[in-house]
């Protein structure tokens, strides 16, 4: 191994990611913090777009050039080795994941996982997790200090979103409040009737007492009641707002966000929504109202006994620093087993969707078994997490315990000294209980705060990630008039690939219902150009301009008002037909829909189905050939009436006579369009075409070719 870089010790915090893939970015985000940087992940977002492959070391080595650091990348064939490694350095981990190596302390090797946080290996378990690639950093001392923290999502920026929640937090509290000093009234009574009651065989005083108590428990009871009905009516109302916030800014991420994440993941974050509501709703609010009750109940204590009162708080003061012990524990294991979930549910519903291959290839029971190693990793996780609280508890009842039977011998000796008396000593009992589970209530909802991080954490990926075109922005009904130029487009797929696309550059007149097709051989480019004109992939340079001007100057909501868009992977909504053909606008009528099906040969086809227009159809569903699925699906551009429509392999699984006349009644229809094939039997039916070879987009003569669209001259 060369000769390490010199620089002074690096002091490392953990960064958590949000994603299986992004630890490449949590790990550097890592190191740059470690040396004066001061960076979280939706910055480093901004800088690097992830893919379901996570990062290279390739990439992490440019990145890192823009903190200021020089990386070099490392093989380590001896764990002895580790020892020359300039720290903080990032480890290739497990062959699929990356890990920060903060320090090496005699045998013990102090990593911070992106995925679960800080842990400490011994030397055999270290070696079973290292991949024997390391990249060590060393800093330019002149280099800018890069700040990008203080916008970070945490839960008090949730609370102060939902609408409502102050008047809601204070009927809560207020209430709450009032239950407390209700409860904290019943030993009171029960002292006076120890006390007084019993020795003097008052009978009038104990009838005031049993209706003074039996009108407390009832106010009691009601005001649970009428607390318990106020939260869940909060917490059904924060579960809407804030659950349709988040899906609806989900929806209107760009379309990169989800081809670098699998869908389970978006699913399974929208259940820390719950987590975070019922916190919000109950626990938060409740904590704070326990914790002003409980020092009422601190004071009447005193009043009791003031040595035995401080038995309790140093009793208390001890169960606090047991549960702070286990805290990052829980929040390890919390988060381990949140990502776990995500895991499972992906495969699951890989698995579901793939369901006709399973059958075929006789794959089910080895993909159940896939899923289950899933199942079963989560399990795991969830065992350790709800294991660590377990195990918390018990600690802290363990010191209770102790705590109970210091403060009682303290009290029975006071009573035997005439100090107390039995009444007292029965009240002081029934205030310390009440106080120990209000006390417990308020420090387990604090060290819950840590579980509840690692649920905004997850949230905050989808929260923060910047939406193509916000929520409430006002979008002009206006229409292509003219043209839809490319020019100069380029595409590439990750930083060091070679480009798919070279400075591609075409026109359609769209006022002249211009028809072009491009063609070229599978994976060419040929999808990536039609999904950069259909605006829902970004360009790596160049773009799309419309009458002239750039995309994004006429309006991203605006444009794609004008167009109409059938991809290779497009399938059918789980929805009815009319809802397929219409796209869920109830505006569409009838006759419409039926135009549409009966222009691509479907109207007789659906009539004879069932329910007709009614019946409920799928991508899966086989009801529907493919071939008639994929003419649904140019239906629905067809109802949907644009300016410009896209088509990608439109006349994939159609027989000849079929395609023939689906192709005439998409050229019958109004509108420019572009097909994208790799048959040259569609170049009879357009204007204008073009091949890709190579990255490179050239003109097609289609009159020398004897390809020219003679045929549809009388169209």
């Amino acid at each position: 191994m060369t000769v390490p870089f010199f620089s002074d010790k690096l002091r490392v915090h953990t960064l958590l990611q949000s994603e299986q893939q992004e630890c490449g970015l949590a790990c550097l985000a890592m190191i740059a913090n470690a040396h004066g940087h001061n960076v979280d992940l939706p910055y480093m977002r901004s800088l690097h777009q992830i893919n379901r492959g996570g990062m290279s070391l390739a990439e992490l080595y440019h990145l890192s050039s823009q903190f200021g650091l020089t990386a070099r990348g490392l093989g380590v064939q001896n764990i002895d080795e580790m020892s020359g490694l300039q720290l903080p350095s990032i480890l290739h981990w497990e062959g699929r994941h990356y890990v920060v190596l903060e320090a090496i302390r005699r045998d013990k090797f102090i990593i911070h996982d992106p995925a679960v946080g800080r842990r400490v290996f011994r030397r055999d378990d270290f070696a079973k997790h290292f991949s024997g690639v390391a990249m060590e950093f060393q800093s330019n001392r002149e280099f800018e200090k890069i700040t990008s923290k203080g916008d970070e999502l945490t839960l008090w920026k949730i609370i102060r979103s939902t609408t409502g929640y102050k008047q809601i937090f204070w009927k809560v509290f207020v209430l709450s409040v009032a239950l407390g000093v209700l409860a904290l009234s019943t030993p009171i009574l029960l002292q006076i009737s120890l006390d007084f009651v019993l020795p003097q065989a008052d009978v009038d005083l104990l009838g005031i007492l049993t209706i003074g108590l039996l009108t407390l428990l009832l106010l009691e009871g009601i005001g649970v009641w009428l607390r318990d009905t106020i939260i869940l009516r909060s917490s059904i109302g924060m579960q809407l707002q804030f659950s349709r916030a988040v899906v609806s800014h989900g929806f209107r991420l760009p379309l990169s966000y989800f081809e670098a994440r699998h869908a389970g993941d978006f699913v399974t974050r929208l259940s820390s929504v719950d987590n975070v509501k019922a916190f919000a709703s109950e626990g938060l609010i409740r904590s704070f109202a326990e914790a002003g009750v409980s020092v009422l109940s601190v004071a009447l204590m005193f009043y009791y006994s003031t040595d035995m009162t401080f038995m309790v708080l140093a009793t208390l003061a001890l169960a606090i620093g047991v549960r702070t012990l286990f805290m990052q524990r829980t929040r390890e294991a919390t988060t381990e087993s949140l990502n776990a979930k995500g895991e499972e549910v992906g495969v699951l519903l890989d698995g579901l969707n793939r369901m006709p291959s399973l059958k075929a290839h006789n794959l089910s029971d080895r993909f159940e078994r896939r899923w289950f190693d899933k199942l079963a990793r989560y399990a795991g996780r969830d065992f350790v997490s709800r294991r660590v609280q377990i195990d918390t508890q018990l600690a802290v009842h363990l010191l209770v315990v102790m705590g109970t039977i210091v403060t009682l011998y303290a009290g029975v000796a006071a009573v035997l000294q005439s100090q107390m008396t039995i009444g007292m000593l029965y009240a002081f009992f029934a205030l310390r209980s009440s106080f120990f589970q209000m006390a417990d209530t308020f420090t387990t909802n604090l060290m819950h705060l840590t579980v509840i991080s690692s649920h905004v954490r997850r949230l905050e990926d989808v929260i923060q990630h910047q939406p193509e075109v916000p929520a409430k922005t006002a979008v002009i009904r206006k229409a292509i008039r003219r043209t839809v130029d490319v020019r100069d487009l380029s595409i590439s797929f990750g930083q060091d690939e070679r480009p798919v696309i070279l400075k591609a550059n075409f026109s359609i007149n769209v006022e002249k219902n211009e028809r072009i097709a491009i063609v070229g051989e599978s994976g060419s480019g040929k999808s990536s150009i039609l999904k950069v004109i259909a605006s829902v992939s970004p360009a790596t340079s160049g773009g799309v301009f419309i009458d002239g001007q750039p995309l994004m100057n006429f309006g991203l909501a605006e444009y794609r008002n004008n167009i109409g868009a059938v991809f290779a992977e497009d399938a059918l909504f789980a929805a009815t037909i009319a809802e397929n053909v219409s796209l869920f606008d109830p505006e569409v009528s009838r006759e419409r829909i039926e135009t549409a099906l009966a222009m691509v040969g479907l109207e007789r086809e659906i009539e004879a189905l069932p329910q007709g227009l009614a019946t409920l159809v799928s991508q899966n569903s086989s009801l529907l050939s493919t071939g008639q699925r994929r003419r649904l699906l140019a239906a629905r551009i067809i109802c949907r009436r644009p300016r410009l429509m896209l088509f990608d392999e439109i006349t994939a699984n159609l027989d000849r006579q079929t395609e023939i006349e689906l192709l005439e009644a998409l050229c019958k229809t109004p509108g420019a369009k572009i097909f994208v094939t790799h048959s040259d039997r569609l170049l009879s039916y357009v204007d204008r075409a073009y091949s890709i070879e190579k990255g490179v987009l050239t003109p097609l003569d289609l009159v020398g070719s004897g390809l020219a669209p003679t045929s549809l001259m009388s169209l």
